[in-house]
Order: structure tokens, then sequence, then C-alpha cells
């Protein structure tokens, strides 16, 4: 057994991983650490790496961990040693025909038990409505057995289309039922033009309603409680390189990706903000060589999971892509040190240069790791993959950034062309980081902070780090009234800029978190696949305001856009 460095982690977050059992009762952090890098690393023997490669592949990864620079899925993390029939892989679109519910019971038990988020497309089904409610009751007569280690996590979506779309917006319009569900309403174009345009819209059983009235419902039952988000499939598989063989029908709980029928994903968050010093300077040197062994490890998990997925189109859809989605956290934290305020088009640029540089890395490991270990399944079709008819050269090197040139991507883009090398037919998301963030005590994936202070009203470490760099003759002062007032903004002697560096989520204007998205993953952003991304509101904002984001959102090429008005759900979190 390798000897791997001490991994330290605050009571605080022992307790919560045992209490979510992602580790076992009295676990320790340096066994949780063995079990990971040990199931990571198994698949390198199948490769050939020699016994003192993987020996230090293992002892960097774990070092990673241990300095918070990033961190496995939390799916890895409680399966990886301790459910050794489980796959590592996060979430999944289950494959089943909901049309026979016994069959379809036991499919889905079998994913739920390897603590996957599910999602599901009702399209297909003339009886949305039913099935949701169907799907919930299972989701709680399972999770009531205690048989599990995660809360049970779906996303319903339904076409704009269907019938029946009008009960199906409403499910969610009381507070706290459909505990189980996320719902989202997937809007083609078609659709977005007819509301712009206040014109018809015909529904698939031929039936006409009007486009405005029908986007205004929607708008007003997010306000009401959240739901429903808002999906454009159609962007999403323009960018899904294989989208004639392998169409995206829906999302996972949270819409940060496509996925089609039985694929899953293997996620894994690199922490931005232990890249950035206290000038505010990216050692991209670092950040590049985390990249690649993340790359590596997440490969590994789909090799380990290949023989433990819960049915044979699972590890074929696998086989086929290989997807790993590769996301962020602590961006917060890097805009603070950078003294950039979230709403900034600096910070949108800067966070583009970034992610575009992950996003390039890990493509290199992946064609890297293609010439040893063979390529996914989809490069073997030159004539549908995009990726042999200018993918990358659409898709990024046209919009290239400071730290990734057009003549990077064109590169890079011949190269697969000419070898038909690529591991993995994507590499980047943006998925929440909830629980993973956490652990790595940081902002969860793009977003801004929820709140200035704890759950006991004291300054976040890292906002009173900040301040106490940047005004030290008066940071306690400042510091304190911040924990009175919960918000640096009614701080009048306070330069505004640096009030402006730490708004929080609620005080951040709705246009700026979309257009942080729209950066990030929309059709002109540096990722893969999508973003999960919530625009926080104020308990004040309008149904009105509800109806401008999601119009907004589609105007700027976002693929999936979801709001939260403050105190529309009962328990709402108080702080992150």
């Amino acid at each position: 057994m390798e000897s791997l460095p001490t991994y330290i982690l605050p009571d605080n977050v022992i307790t919560m991983m045992e209490g979510q059992k992602i580790t076992n009762r009295g676990e320790t952090p340096n066994h949780l650490l063995q079990r990971v890098t040990d199931t990571m690393f198994a698949a390198e023997e199948r490769f050939n790496t020699s016994p003192k490669t993987i020996t230090l592949l293992k002892q960097e990864f774990a070092q990673h961990m241990v300095d918070g620079r990033f961190i496995p899925g939390t799916p890895t993390l409680t399966n990886a040693g301790r459910r050794t029939e489980a796959a590592l892989s996060s979430c999944v679109v289950i494959p089943t025909d909901l049309r026979d519910p016994l069959q379809s019971a036991e499919t889905i038990r079998s994913y739920y038990a390897q603590n996957m988020g599910s999602g599901f497309d009702f399209t297909q089904y003339d009886n949305p409505v039913e099935l949701v409610l169907w799907l919930n009751q299972l989701a709680a007569d399972e999770t009531a057995t205690g048989a599990y280690d995660r809360y049970i996590g779906n996303m319903g979506s339904l076409h704009i289309s269907h019938p029946r779309i009008k009960e199906f917006i409403a499910l969610k319009s009381q507070d706290g039922i459909i505990p189980y569900f996320n719902i989202s309403v997937d809007i083609p174009e078609d659709f977005m033009q007819a509301v712009i345009e206040d014109a018809p819209f015909q529904l698939a059983d031929g039936t006409t309603i009007s486009a405005s009235d029908l986007f205004t419902i929607i708008a007003q039952k997010a306000w009401q409680t959240g739901d429903p988000g808002i999906l454009f499939m159609d962007r999403m598989n323009q960018d899904n390189p294989i989208a004639v063989t392998s169409p995206y029908l829906t999302t996972p709980p949270c819409g940060e990706m496509g996925l089609s029928e039985g694929e899953t994903c293997q996620f894994g968050y690199l922490n931005l903000h232990s890249f950035t010093d206290e000038s505010g300077t990216v050692d991209y040197k670092s950040l590049g060589q985390a990249t690649s062994l993340i790359t590596r490890a997440l490969d590994n998990a789909i090799e380990y999971s290949l023989e433990n997925y819960p049915t044979e189109l699972t590890t074929q859809v696998a086989q086929l892509k290989r997807k790993i989605g590769i996301g962020v956290c602590g961006l917060a934290e890097m805009f603070m040190q950078s003294s950039l305020p979230y709403g900034s088009e600096e910070a949108r640029l800067y966070a583009r240069d970034v992610l575009a540089f992950i996003n390039y890395i890990s493509k290199k490991t992946s064609v890297d790791l293609a010439s040893v270990r063979g390529s996914c399944g989809a490069m073997n079709d030159r004539i549908s993959n995009t990726y042999f008819h200018g993918y990358l050269e659409r898709k990024y090197a046209l919009h290239p950034t400071h730290t990734v040139t057009t003549d990077m991507w064109t590169s890079l883009a011949s190269a697969i062309k000419t070898t038909g090398h690529l591991r993995n037919i994507a590499t980047t998301a943006l998925p929440p980081t909830g629980r993973a963030s956490i652990i790595l005590g940081v902002t969860s994936a793009i977003e801004p902070f929820f709140s200035v202070v704890d759950s006991s009203g004291t300054i976040l470490p890292h906002i009173a780090k900040y301040v106490r760099q940047q005004v030290p003759d008066i940071a306690e002062r400042v510091l304190a009234d911040a924990a009175t007032f919960g918000s640096f903004q009614n701080i009048d002697y306070l330069p505004k800029k640096l009030r402006s560096v730490l708004k929080t989520a609620q005080e951040i204007d709705p246009y700026d978190h979309i257009a942080m998205v729209g950066a990030l993953a929309g059709t002109q952003g540096v990722i893969d696949e999508a973003a999960s991304k919530t625009v926080n509101l104020p308990q004040t904002a309008t149904v009105e305001d509800v109806r401008n984001i999601f119009v907004q959102a589609w105007q700027m090429g976002l693929k999936n856009i979801a709001v939260y008005r403050d105190k529309s759900k009962m328990g709402q979190p108080q702080h992150l």
C-alpha cells in the first residue's frame, strides 16, 4: 500500500459526510482517501502502466485532494471501495419504458442503488403527470427503506408541445409536493420566436394556443416555487458531436448536461480558488497538471464502472462516449481574490480564460490517453461524428481566449481528425458541487456567494481574510458591521469597488447571473456541456421579472435556466 499524505478535514465536514452516508461512521479521512485513490487507479494495470508509475499517480492524486485542489464527485466518494458492485458515475438517464411499471420499477431501483441522479423525459408518454407522481412515490418508498446512501434526485422534462403541458407545468405549484423531482420544460426555437412575436403555437395534438400566454404561466409557476426550469435541448444537441446516432433526451436533476438514453457521466471538480494566489494570479502550470490528472482519473473511473452498470445499454453507451464532466467550484473566491465583481465583464472574460484552458488541457490529455488506451467507440464513425467535420473549429476556435488561441484549437482539431484519437467524447461541464464544495470549503460551481456569513453569523473565512488584506486598518470594524447587517453593501465607509466585489447572489443583478452562464456555457461558451446555475431573486421579484429573465436567457444563447425567488420555498438554506 502506498504511503499517502495525511488528509485532514474539519469536524463539521466529517460529520456532514457521515450524516450524508458518504463515509462510514467513524471512517477517517485517510481511509476515505485510500479507498478512493485505490479504486480510481485500479484500471491502470489494464493499460500496462508500470507499478512505479501507478504509485506516483496515486500519490499525486491524493496530494491534490489533501491540498483541496480537486475532488471526485460525491457518488464516487460514496461508492469507491465501499460498494464494490456499484459504478462510480454521478448521473444517468435511466433506460426503461415507463409503460411497464413492474419492469421499470426494478430497473429504476437498480440505478437508485448506485447513488446516481436520474433524468426522465416524459414527452413520448400520454400521461406525464401521472408518471411523475408514480415515480415520486417510488422514490419516497425507496427512501423509507433506509437502504440508500444518497438523496434520490430526479429530473423530469416535457416538451412544450405536449398536450398536457399545462398540467405538467403546474405539478409543483404547492411548496413541498413531489420533493424527489425537479421539473423542466423543453423549449425549441420556434416556440420562443412565437413568444417574441406574440404568435400562436400548435401543440402535438393540433391544438393552437398562445405561446406568450403559456410562457407567462411557466414564469408564474417558477416565480411561485422555483419549478419549472427551462431546457433548450435543441441547443444542447447542437453541441452534441454525435447527436445523429445518440441524441440527448433530457438532463440530470440540475440540468448541467444533455444525456442520451442510458447515458451516464463521471464528474470531478477543480477548486479554482486553490490555484489563485493572493494577488489574483492563476497558477496555470499547476492547473494544467491537475486538469490532466483528473482527466486520467475520471477515465479510469469509467473503465472501473463498465463492469458494474445495471444494464447492458448503459455499458454500451459508456464505451461509445466515455463522457466525463470536469467541473469547477470556488469561482466566487477566485473573483474575490482578483478583486473582480462577479457581475463585471472583466470577471466573465477572466472566467472564460480559465475554463477554456481547462477544456483545452482535458482534450489534449484525452488525445494522449487515446493514443495508448484507444479511442472511445464514437471515433470509429467518421461520417456523422462532427469532430471530423469542424466541431472544435466551430465551437471553440471561432471564440478564442487569452489562454487558448484559435491556432491551438485548430491544431488540436487537426490532430484528432488525422489520428482519430480521442478517449472521451466530452470532457467539461458545470455541474452543481453542493457537498463536494462543502468538503473543499468554497462556493458551489459558478455561483456567487450565497451569503457572507455562516450559520453562526460569522463572516466566512475566505471573505474575512480578503477584507483584512484589503483594508487592514478598518477590517475588524467592517467585519463586525457586515456580520450585523448580513451584507457589506450598507457599509458606506467601505470603498464602493470593494463593496461590489463582496455582493451576494441576491445583490447581483439577474442579468449578470445570466451573462456569466452565457459566457461560460452558452452557445458561444468555453465548455462542452451546460451549467447548473440558478438566478437568485429577491422576494420582491415579480412574475414579469422571471419572464424577462427566461427571455434574456434564450437571447443570450443559454442551454438551460432556473430561477429561485427568496423565501418561495419553506426550509430554504440560509447559508452555504
